[in-house]
C-alpha cells in the first residue's frame, strides 16, 4: 500500500512538520473521514468555543489530547460533542459533485451511553451546510470498489454494535483500521504501517484540520465546496508494475535511513 505523492517528514505526524495536503476534488473509490458541526452548535442553540489549534510539538500531543478528551485512551467527550465524525464512501463522480454513502454513528443517550447507526446515500456532499471538511484515508482501484462497498455496508453496521464505542471518532478510526486489515488480508499485499497505526495521531491531524476550517462554517463565510485533504496517515492501494515496486522500495529505504540518522531509530513506518 502507498500514500499520495508528497515529501514525507522522517518523524511521526506533527502539525508543525506535516502541512495539509489539499486535494482539488473527491476521488471515486476513496473513503473519507467526514467532519461536521453538530446541528445545535451550527444553529447557535448550544454555545461552544472551538480551539484555534492543537499543540505542534509531537512529544506533547498525547498529553494535549488526553487533556482535551480527544485521546483514544481518554474518556471525555470532546471528540463526541465538538464534531460529528462520519465515514463517507465516494462512489460516483459528476460535474455537480457526485454521490456516495455516509456511514454515521450518533449519540442517543448518555446514561447509559447508546448510539444509533445510519447508512445514508448522499449527493454533492461537499455542499452540505454543516460540513467542515473531508479527510481522505483510503483509496482503492476501481476493480476493488464493488467488493469494498459490500464490505463497508456490513462492517460499519456490525462495528456500531461494539459496546466499547465512546464516540463517533473512535468508531470511525476503528472502522478505518478494520478496512486496512481487510484489504491486506491476502494476495501478497503488505501494509507495513498497520501495526504502528496510532488513533491519537489521526485525531490530532483531523482536529488540526477541523479547527482551522470551522470558523468559516460558523461565521457564514463558507463559499463553494468544502475542502478535502489527504491524511498523512492514509493509504492508497494500487496495482504496481515491477518498476514501480522497485521505486516504492527505494522510497521506503530512504525514509528509514533518514529516520535512523535523525532519531537513531525507526520511530514510524506509516509511510511505506
Amino acid at each position: 500500500m502507498s500514500t499520495p505523492e508528497k515529501q514525507v517528514p522522517a518523524g511521526p505526524y506533527s502539525p508543525s512538520t506535516n502541512e495539509p495536503f489539499v486535494l482539488d476534488d473527491l476521488e471515486v473509490g476513496s473513503l473519507y473521514l467526514m467532519i461536521s458541526v453538530p446541528l445545535p452548535i451550527y444553529l447557535g442553540r448550544q454555545k461552544h468555543t472551538y480551539a484555534e489549534a492543537i499543540s505542534s510539538d509531537p512529544d506533547l500531543l498525547p498529553s494535549f489530547l488526553d487533556e482535551l478528551g480527544a485521546s483514544a485512551n481518554g474518556h471525555a467527550s470532546v471528540l463526541a460533542d465538538e464534531f460529528h465524525w462520519d465515514l463517507y464512501w465516494h462512489t460516483r463522480s459528476s460535474p455537480d459533485g457526485g454521490s456516495g454513502v455516509v456511514y454515521r454513528l450518533r449519540s442517543v443517550t448518555t446514561s447509559p451511553p447508546t448510539y444509533a447507526y445510519d447508512r445514508v446515500p448522499v449527493f454533492r456532499v461537499r455542499t452540505h451546510a454543516q460540513l467542515v471538511g473531508l479527510v481522505r484515508i483510503i483509496t482503492v482501484p476501481r476493480p476493488v470498489i464493488p467488493h469494498l462497498s459490500r464490505y463497508l455496508d456490513w462492517m460499519a453496521e456490525e462495528s456500531s454494535r461494539a459496546p466499547q464505542q465512546r464516540s463517533g471518532f473512535l468508531w470511525a478510526a476503528a472502522a478505518y483500521r478494520r478496512v486496512r486489515q481487510h484489504l491486506t488480508g491476502g494476495g501478497g499485499v503488505r501494509d507495513h504501517g498497520l501495526d504502528q497505526f496510532d488513533a491519537d495521531r489521526l485525531a490530532a491531524e483531523a482536529l488540526s484540520f477541523a479547527y482551522r476550517e470551522v470558523p468559516s462554517v460558523l461565521g457564514g463565510r463558507s463559499e463553494g465546496p468544502r475542502p478535502v485533504v489527504a491524511s498523512w496517515l492514509g493509504v492508497s492501494l494500487r496495482f504496481l508494475q515491477e518498476d514501480e515496486v522497485l521505486a516504492t522500495k527505494r522510497k521506503r529505504d530512504e525514509m528509514l535511513r533518514r529516520q535512523r540518522e535523525q532519531f537513531k531509530a525507526v520511530r514510524s513506518c506509516w509511510y511505506y
